[in-house]
């Protein structure tokens, strides 16, 4: 079926879902991650305004419920600097074509680079630790070099006392100023990298591309590269709504949850991120369909960010930018990452002394109803949109533990992949947990 098609599909499943059953509903989260993750959302990054239509559906979920906008079209509007890498992108070593993240993984920061047949110098990655021997290194080799790639086995080399962390920090040195000149550093690797998006908000001159070093075991005579990787900058929104509280409008109880994800490498891997986080966004939807149907004694505000895997940048800019009052909050509740949860699932920042009231509350109501195989707790950290909340009010951040999902950064995060088995009891958990306050 063509991509115009699913995307009419997209739009039709607008108001079908709009008129299912009532919340804490699994069918109605697995509706809205098939759609967030769909092809037609490309990862729900720069990739083909695929974050845009995320948004746009997300807006229209919460806007059926019922919930009011906190700003007059219902987005946070900011910007930040990026790149999406769209079209084909192809590889080839003495003319055999690699498959793209299985045998190499593009750096998202990389130029656009179309180059056939290009030379390799192999370079020892001790001589990043002696200046002289680099620079007779360098000219010896300087007009394949600046013709081509340098290839270095990041987890073979002269200096066994090299960590493969050490080779890689070295190489980050070289990723922005193109000091060898070359068109593209190849890196040799065992296990590829997990795929990011960091650094994306700066411009390299020149590819940097991790392969798998068994392609190297023979002298290669020539690679041939062709993508382009396009830095732009994201016109972006976070989405922000809330209910009206019937008893106490003037306290506020958050949900959070980011909706971007990395977008593709080419069009031919997109990174779906069902698990993370379509699911966390459709539970924070879910949660907006039951207090629409049940009104909430506290104003329930439901924020849906993007900029998460670009560095926490959405919750960062609503903090700096609120359109909240940090004093009113009792409660952020970030989920990230909700689908399976066999083992249970982790509270982050559930040690803080404005927030340990609510662990309690869930290990309490968990003892004795047996919703989840445990709750376990975890120290505050930067690792998810509730961290900045965190310096201002009570915030925490949830995720689960085990069960089914997909490939953490892999395209293979899709929504078949999704366990959600567990997904009612969890849901019911932190509603108990909420209405003990």
């Amino acid at each position: 079926m063509g991509r115009i098609s699913n995307y009419l599909i997209l739009l039709v499943a607008l108001f079908f879902i709009g008129a299912t059953a009532n919340g804490q509903d699994s069918n109605y989260v697995r509706t809205c991650i098939a759609t967030l993750a769909g092809d037609d959302c490309w990862g729900r990054g720069g990739c083909h305004d695929g974050e845009q239509k995320a948004a746009d559906f997300i807006r229209e979920q919460l806007r059926q419920t019922g919930a009011r906008p906190l700003t007059s079209d219902g987005f946070q509007h900011y910007e930040f600097q990026s790149h999406k890498m769209e079209g084909s992108v192809e590889m080839f070593i003495d003319g055999k074509r690699l498959s793209p993240f299985w045998d190499y993984r593009i750096s998202p920061y990389s130029a656009s680079t179309s180059i056939k047949d290009a030379p390799v110098v192999v370079m020892d990655a001790s001589l990043f630790f002696d200046p002289r021997k680099l620079l007779k290194f360098y000219d010896r080799y300087a007009s394949l070099i600046r013709s081509g790639f340098v290839y270095m086995d990041a987890v073979q080399w002269k200096d066994k006392k090299l960590q493969a962390d050490d080779v890689r920090k070295l190489i980050r040195a070289f990723d922005f100023d193109g000091s060898l000149g070359c068109k593209g550093f190849l890196i040799g690797v065992d296990e590829l990298p997990v795929w990011g998006l960091s650094y994306c908000d700066q411009n390299s001159d020149h590819a940097v591309i991790y392969v798998k070093r068994s392609l190297f075991k023979k002298k290669v005579n020539g690679v041939s590269v062709d993508f382009r990787n396009e830095a732009f900058t994201n016109k972006t929104q976070n989405v922000c709504y809330k209910i009206e509280g019937s008893q106490y409008p003037d306290s506020l109880i958050v949900f959070t949850a980011h909706y971007d994800h990395l977008g593709c490498m080419g069009d031919s891997v997109i990174f779906h991120g069902a698990h993370d986080n379509a699911s966390g966004t459709s539970a924070v939807m879910d949660f907006a369909r039951h207090f629409s149907q049940n009104k909430p004694a506290y104003t329930v505000v439901f924020l849906l960010f993007s900029g998460e895997e670009s560095g926490l940048r959405g919750s960062r800019y609503f903090v700096e930018n609120s359109l909240i009052d940090f004093d009113k909050v009792k409660l952020v509740l970030n989920l990230d990452m909700f689908c399976g949860g066999d083992e249970g699932f982790t509270v982050v920042n559930s040690d803080g002394e404005n927030t340990k009231w609510f662990y309690d509350n869930l290990l309490r109501i968990n003892d004795e109803q047996h919703l989840v195989s445990q709750v376990k707790p975890r120290s505050n950290a930067a690792n998810s949109d509730h961290y900045f909340f965190s310096q201002k009010c009570p915030a925490i951040f949830i995720y689960t533990m085990g069960g089914r999902y997909g490939g953490y950064h892999h395209f293979t995060d899709t929504c078949d992949r999704c366990g959600l088995e567990n997904y009612n009891r969890i849901f019911s958990l932190i509603l108990q947990a909420l209405e003990l306050q």
